[in-house]
């Protein structure tokens, strides 16, 4: 009944942000696995559930295209889901920030500890599986929980077994995090773990000890009166979050016990829902950077060859004209600025440009110069600058074969009459021949591109040149909902907006055989 309403009222308070809910199985065809549990599911007082055998998510979209997911797990303390004040009573509050929001309904443990994490894996697999269908952003899919859905959702944040199952980001509420029995939950504990789990078990699943840098980010919130799950249990992990030089916020109240979830009578429940609209806000609604400082090069002209006028090689940091490498490469250390350093200046530019264009970030003569795309995106991947987006998306490779600037030395100031350099310049090339790279054909791009290419992406054109790899670069913007390319254009000598769609744009370049798609991996 309670969710029947819940569903109405979303309907007619926030009709114009979201549409109808989708309820979907997570398991159509039968879990893997089972927790042993037999008989109905049990309906219990307050919209509470218990035994479930049939594992699903109710999905209340957003109604507008590429939105945060966020997925929550109710609490019970693994033996029942609080869905309604842990679950369906958000629902409006999120749609009218245009949230996606999913409710996971996951079974019971019964002992059975990997039960739970399985289906919160399912979950975010069929949210970002979706992405497109449910205006969802495949990268912006976070896990959030209450209590013992708490314990859940940092479970998922912290032992996700494949990137397609790493959130975003969490949120958790007066979370249960340890099975250390000196304070932990007990009933959570036992319901998990079972009566007597061994050392290594309780270890596994105390997620303050299961942190790394590679967890997602974080935003804890907890009363310190709180009788049934010690404060100790968030507290801890936001320690360990932090040690990890993992972005963490932690918002504690004097009152207010446990379990509150959605409740009016929290008294507190203005400041943390405040809180956390603010967080999402400022951690998951993309500055987006690349775009912007991309966006104050238009015009700027377009001169070839700019790092090939000095005798020797030089940091060459000028903006005043680019070619499409160094329009980049200025607009990612622009970004890099910003994000990193706090604050632009000349001295950061200079240094973040060196990390991006040389090879481990070291300027040792022309041949440290990252020349060819491949070892640009190599060592820059290795640096933590960028990922390689296309590798996730796209199942279709080519063989690099390098040899085009030691076959044409006389192409190049620093190559002619220079053997060192085409040595140094050979063995690169020789490394990195015969290394697969993903790409996307061109001719499986439509003009609205794909959903996962989002503006502010380096977009490389690769090319059927011998010995070549990519031929030109930029950055991708839509405008109209087309995929367009901003880049520092040769044929127009300068800095724009190409007014043709990307496809068009590959289709007119008989060299051109597709894309690559790198994204800045420093959030």
């Amino acid at each position: 009944m309670k969710k029947a309403l819940i569903i109405s009222l979303l309907a007619m308070a926030t009709g114009i942000y979201a549409q109808k809910p989708v309820e979907m199985s997570l398991w159509p065809d039968g879990a893997p696995n089972s927790n042993g549990l037999e008989g109905e599911e049990q309906q219990l007082e307050n919209g509470r559930v218990a035994n479930v055998h049939e594992p699903a998510i109710t999905v209340f979209r957003s109604g507008v295209p590429n939105s945060i997911a966020i997925i929550m797990c109710p609490g019970g303390g693994y033996v029942r889901l609080a869905m309604n004040h842990e679950g369906f009573d958000m629902a409006p509050w999120f749609n009218a920030q245009h949230i996606t929001y999913v409710i996971l309904k996951y079974r019971m443990p019964n002992g059975h500890y990997e039960i739970p994490l399985s289906d919160a894996e399912q979950a975010i697999r069929l949210v970002r599986r979706h992405a497109s269908e449910w205006n969802v952003d495949p990268d912006r899919v976070g896990v959030m929980g209450a209590s013992a859905g708490g314990h859940l959702a940092s479970t998922l944040a912290t032992h996700y077994s494949s990137r397609e199952t790493r959130p975003d980001f969490q949120v958790l509420l007066y979370p249960v995090i340890t099975m250390d029995p000196g304070y932990t939950h007990a009933g959570s504990r036992e319901n998990l773990l079972g009566k007597s789990p061994s050392a290594g078990l309780e270890k596994k699943f105390s997620n303050e000890l299961q942190v790394t840098p590679e967890t997602p980010k974080a935003f804890i919130t907890l009363s310190s009166d709180d009788g049934a799950v010690a404060p100790l249990n968030g507290v801890n992990y936001y320690l360990a979050l932090v040690r990890n030089n993992v972005r963490a916020a932690l918002h504690t109240y004097p009152v207010g016990g446990h379990g509150w979830g959605f409740r009016d009578n929290f008294p507190y429940k203005r400041q943390w829902t405040e809180e956390l609209e603010k967080w999402l806000r400022e951690e998951l609604q993309e500055d987006n950077l690349m775009l912007k400082y991309g966006l104050t090069l238009l015009g700027t002209p377009y001169v070839a060859h700019t790092l090939e006028r000095t005798a020797q090689e030089e940091l060459f940091t000028s903006r005043s004209e680019l070619d499409c490498t160094t329009f980049v490469e200025s607009v990612l250390a622009m970004s890099l600025c910003a994000k990193e350093n706090g604050t632009f200046s000349e001295e950061n530019f200079a240094g973040q440009l060196q990390r991006i264009r040389y090879r481990g970030g070291v300027l040792d003569g022309y041949a440290s110069r990252l020349h060819y795309a491949t070892d640009w995106v190599n060592d820059n991947i290795r640096k933590g600058v960028i990922e390689d987006i296309t590798a996730i998306h796209s199942q279709d490779t080519d063989t690099v074969r390098l040899f085009f600037m030691s076959g044409h030395p006389d192409n190049y100031k620093h190559l002619k009459n220079n053997p060192e350099n085409i040595t140094r310049i050979l063995e690169t090339e020789k490394k990195l021949t015969g290394q697969k790279i993903c790409r996307i054909p061109k001719r499986k791009l439509p003009d609205e591109g794909f959903p996962w290419i989002k503006d502010g992406d380096i977009v490389m054109l690769t090319t059927g040149i011998d010995g070549l790899d990519v031929s030109h670069m930029g950055i991708a913007i839509r405008r109209n909902g087309m995929l367009h390319l901003l880049h520092a254009s040769s044929a127009e000598k300068k800095v724009i907006v190409d007014k043709r769609t990307l496809r068009n744009q590959l289709a007119q370049s008989k060299h051109v055989t597709g894309i690559r798609v790198l994204r800045k991996s420093f959030l």
